[in-house]
């Protein structure tokens, strides 16, 4: 109906109508206030049914601009612009799989030094480029809590979580001299340039470990993050589960290292092994994952693979950090779990075409092999070529590459960060690897004009404003192709032990804590549903249990 039949079509329903910015003929909302409106301006006004006014009415005064007005403006056009990009490059949410992403903000605030190399920053980068190219529309977003102590005493040494709990910079002192944490304190060598405390831990510069304002903070939300993950994964919520601020792969039990404090990789492993019959651990990043390697080494269901940097990395001699990880490094001998963890040993310099090769036929092979339920992939960004502590040549879409085949899989995949210092570069690809779990392609100039840190970007040392630049050849190529394909025969004839292992098979699910308890009621029958006499008439007649026909 037309509002010439209908006189109240113009009026509106609300009896108290509020201010908005629109209603008045004001120049601009972010102008400021405004004087009411005059008589004659009155005179000239009509009322809802198209007459003039009889009576002068005071408009009132537009108010005065917030700083919340202005956040809010500034919201709405950066959304526009971003939902602009959204349309014009077809980012759309994954079809037959869903992605959730976990993340706490506060993790950005902390710093572990200024010479350190480990700069919680980069994921303030990786963020404003997932929202820049609005990835965020395309996954589900969920804001992490911190881990409990209970949650991470799962793995680590009670002991060794209450002084993470605790530690501080202003506390340090004073704890490692408690009788409970010197015990801790590990034996001083020749080779010690700080001053170690409790775990590994220290306030001296230059600290591998060092202990920072607000690092329990840190510590337990990137733990919780990935705990959240792994719950979203166990539970069917998520096929593919994201936390960047995780992958912390060199922690141990009771100890830190490498920039690693709580494991988050184990905790997340072993919550799987509640649901999953076998886990499959890959790791890219430069190190060596030797902290996820050492937990699960006695392990058949949980199997550990490693590609890395491995060798001398300079004159000196000194070999590569942790050392460990060489090709003959497959378990614990002589325990059920000796075969279950591979490794890839890699000489500096490999690129694109080399590590391709390496990785899609020692990962194809194994997952054939191993058959995992689930799958943690562990991309730290030092693998990059350029990195500050890295060795490889390799670029972003080739690091990209690995999760592309994993997720192939289309088994349940838990995404985590891990190392990279160039901070820029560690940005650039967990931004693109978020595209590529969510089956997206970004273009590759990256939106200067909406994220808030365009010169971390901009700039031909910052790589032009592109989200692929090619990285220069910073290290000499020491791999050689048959070199490689020997590994790759070598780790395939390790596999012969994984295929068709009694821990592989399908149709039950194998659960150690169910077995200890069958074991445990089996025991107390023996020692108060029977007489002892009865138990030694068994003992004593082998063949009345069946073991001689």
């Amino acid at each position: 109906m037309s509002n010439s039949h209908n006189p109240r079509a113009d009026v509106h329903n609300a009896i108290v109508q509020q201010w908005h910015p629109h209603q008045h003929a004001n120049p601009s909302p972010r102008t400021g206030s405004q004087s009411p409106s005059t008589h004659s301006d009155a005179a000239n006004s009509v009322n809802g049914y198209g007459r003039p006014l009889s009576h002068p009415v005071q408009t009132p005064a537009t108010p005065p601009i917030t700083d919340d007005d202005e956040r809010h403006w500034r919201d709405q056009e950066l959304n526009g612009k971003i939902m602009q990009n959204v349309e014009e490059h077809g980012i759309t949410r994954p079809k037959g799989h869903k992605v959730s992403f976990h993340y706490n903000s506060r993790v950005e605030d902390m710093h572990f030094g200024k010479t350190h190399p480990m700069k919680p920053w980069r994921l303030t980068l990786t963020k404003h480029l997932v929202l820049g190219y609005g990835l965020q529309y395309t996954m589900d977003t969920y804001e992490a809590v911190a881990a409990g102590k209970d949650q991470v005493c799962v793995f680590h040494d009670p002991d060794y979580v209450d002084f993470l709990a605790e530690v501080s910079p202003q506390t340090f002192s004073a704890l490692s001299a408690m009788d409970k944490y010197k015990a801790h304190i590990p034996d001083k060598t020749a080779y010690d340039t700080v001053e170690l405390g409790p775990f590994n831990l220290s306030t001296s510069p230059g600290a591998d470990c060092p202990v920072f304002d607000g690092m329990s903070t840190y510590l337990f939300l990137y733990t919780g993050a990935t705990l959240a993950a792994t719950n979203q994964l166990i539970t069917g919520q998520s096929d593919v589960a994201i936390n960047w601020s995780g992958g912390l792969h060199h922690a141990h039990k009771s100890e830190a290292s490498g920039f690693c404090y709580i494991n988050d990789i184990v905790l997340s492993i072993l919550d799987m092994l509640r649901v999953y019959p076998r886990v499959l651990y890959i790791d890219i990043d430069v190190h060596h994952g030797d902290g996820v390697e050492e937990a699960f080494q006695r392990q058949p269901r949980v199997m550990t693979l490693s590609f890395h940097r491995y060798g001398p990395y300079d004159e000196t001699g000194h070999r590569f950090f942790p050392g460990t990880g060489g090709l003959s490094s497959v378990g614990l001998e002589g325990t059920i779990g000796e075969h279950f963890s591979l490794n890839v040993p890699i000489p500096s310099g490999i690129d694109d075409r080399q590590y391709r090769l390496l990785f899609d036929s020692i990962t194809g092979r194994t997952i054939e092999a191993f058959k995992p339920s689930a799958i943690v992939l562990q991309c730290g960004a030092d693998s990059l070529g350029g990195d500050r502590l890295g060795q490889f040549n390799i670029n972003i879409k080739a690091h990209g590459e690995c999760i592309a085949f994993v997720k192939k899989t289309r088994l349940p995949l838990l995404l985590l960060g891990g190392g990279g210092y160039t901070a820029r570069n560690v940005a650039r690809a967990w931004c693109h690897e978020t595209a590529l779990a969510t089956d997206n392609k970004l273009p590759d100039k990256i939106p200067l004009d909406i994220i808030p840190r365009p010169e971390a970007f901009s700039r031909k040392s910052h790589g032009n404003g592109l989200l692929f630049p090619p990285f220069p050849r910073t290290h000499p190529n020491d791999c050689k192709d048959a070199d490689l394909e020997f590994m790759i025969k070598k780790l395939d004839g390790e596999l012969k032990y994984v295929r068709n292992a009694p821990w592989v098979k399908m149709d039950q699910l194998p659960r150690i804590n169910a077995m200890e308890d069958i074991m445990r009621e089996e025991d107390d029958h023996w020692n108060h549903g029977k007489s002892e006499r009865d138990r030694r008439w068994k003992e004593r007649n082998p063949a009345g249990r069946g073991e001689l026909r």
